[in-house]
């Protein structure tokens, strides 16, 4: 452990710098006013009622599952309008909500309180940072949800374009397919549906991007660290380990490229470890700014909560590892998925018939201990990987791309290719 002692002092920083600029920064839009934001959510009701909380772009294909039930959650926060300060409403996060049985659902209670419904009191989500807001209240100010999911998907197609411009720059041309298939596998035609699903897409590909365009002129571990500090601070809890995988199989594409032999699992090892940090420890500096700073126990209600998504239990009965690992499987369970995944490793395999076999069996294990990665997430997060199995499912994602990228870097290249390189 040597190597982060020796960064210690550097993390320490980052984290604690960050924390104060991610704070800073819900303070400020907070301070917008909300008028703007009702009027746009308001004209957002007649999308949440046609659709529901949990619609399908395509009936039967569960990967196709809207999470317009946490996007709903998320207009409530963005729009609450209470008297308390911009600081205590950046740290508590208050929203409207009602005890009421027949307005459990969040798309309805939410409608309810648009509509002037009575009977709704304030309440408070803390244990999340909610970093979604600083993007969210402001274009809340201008557009409607249905503008909204266009922005975001247009944003996303954007930054997937220059990803795969880059990988050509970098000559990762052949490893395309494997992209490509991996973005069909975890839907990215529905990502950009779901502002809860933008945000993990949205930085795993900005830290592909910032990877290829600076590697090796960079340091990993601290992009890492922050990779996995923006994911805390962005995300709701959905697939976040696709910010650590992802990136790491673009790290090692690069260091193969270079033709970098050794240090490859140690790579990926230590770049995780930075990832763990700054995901985990960000967690754990929102819940004691909160403890510290205002009335509410959050540190108790995280670990509460901690404590069910880690279970064994749903709705009371048990589950198993393997039944998780399987719900999360079946979502991917279709034939044009199947088809997807058997045609590029054919399109690859039938690339040895002129290529080599030459394996870097370094990088080989570097890229199937990524590929594990998934189902390590869904032994630490077994209950939640097991109910959300809609969208946990996307985790392997990973585990895809990391296999295709690997047998794909089997081949032997040419010397022009080598060169160019």
């Amino acid at each position: 452990m040597r190597f982060f002692f020796k960064d210690a002092g550097k993390v320490l920083t980052v984290l604690i710098a960050g924390g104060m600029a991610g704070l800073i920064l819900l303070m400020i839009v907070y301070a917008i006013p909300v008028d703007r934001m009702l009027v746009n959510a308001r004209a957002s009701i007649e999308i949440f009622e046609r659709e529901g909380p949990s619609p399908q772009t395509i009936i039967g294909y569960e990967a196709t599952t809207l999470d317009n039930y946490t996007d709903a959650w998320m207009f409530r926060n963005a729009f609450y309008d209470g008297r308390e300060s911009v600081f205590q409403k950046s740290l508590n996060v208050y929203y409207y909500g009602y005890h009421k049985e027949e307005l459990h659902n969040v798309c309805e209670s939410m409608i309810a309180y648009l509509n002037g419904t009575e009977g709704y009191e304030r309440q408070s989500y803390a244990r999340y940072w909610h970093g979604y807001l600083i993007f969210l209240k402001p274009l809340l100010c201008f557009f409607d949800y249905g503008d909204i999911r266009g922005i975001l998907r247009l944003t996303e197609m954007s930054l997937l374009m220059y990803l795969c411009l880059l990988f050509e720059r970098r000559r990762f041309a052949r490893f395309l397919p494997a992209l490509a298939v991996t973005m069909f596998c975890i839907g990215f035609y529905d990502i950009g549906q779901s502002m809860q699903y933008s945000w993990i897409f949205l930085i795993t590909v900005a830290a592909s991007i910032y990877l290829l365009k600076k590697y090796p002129v960079m340091d990993g571990k601290m992009l890492f660290l922050a990779v996995g500090m923006c994911t805390s601070y962005f995300d709701f809890l959905t697939y976040p380990v696709f910010t650590l995988g992802i990136p790491l199989i673009v790290l090692l594409l690069c260091r193969f490229s270079s033709g970098e032999k050794k240090g490859a699992v140690k790579t990926v090892l230590y770049h995780s470890i930075f990832w763990g940090i700054g995901y985990f420890g960000f967690c754990l500096e929102k819940w004691i700014l909160c403890n510290l700073l205002t009335e509410e126990n959050v540190i108790e209600e995280a670990f509460l909560s901690i404590t069910e998504r880690v279970g064994r239990q749903v709705v009371d009965q048990p589950i198993g590892y393997m039944e998780t690992v399987f719900e999360n499987f079946k979502v991917l369970c279709k034939y044009p998925y199947a088809l997807a995944i058997l045609g590029v490793t054919a399109l690859i395999l039938w690339g040895f018939r002129k290529k080599r076999l030459k394996t870097d069996w370094e990088h080989a294990a570097a890229c199937l201990i990524v590929a594990v990665y998934p189902f390590i997430w869904y032994a630490v997060a077994l209950n939640h990987s097991y109910v959300h199995a809609f969208m946990t499912y996307r985790d392997l994602g990973i585990s895809i791309f990391a296999g295709l990228c690997m047998l794909e870097s089997m081949k032997e290249i040419d010397c022009n290719e080598r060169k160019e390189t």
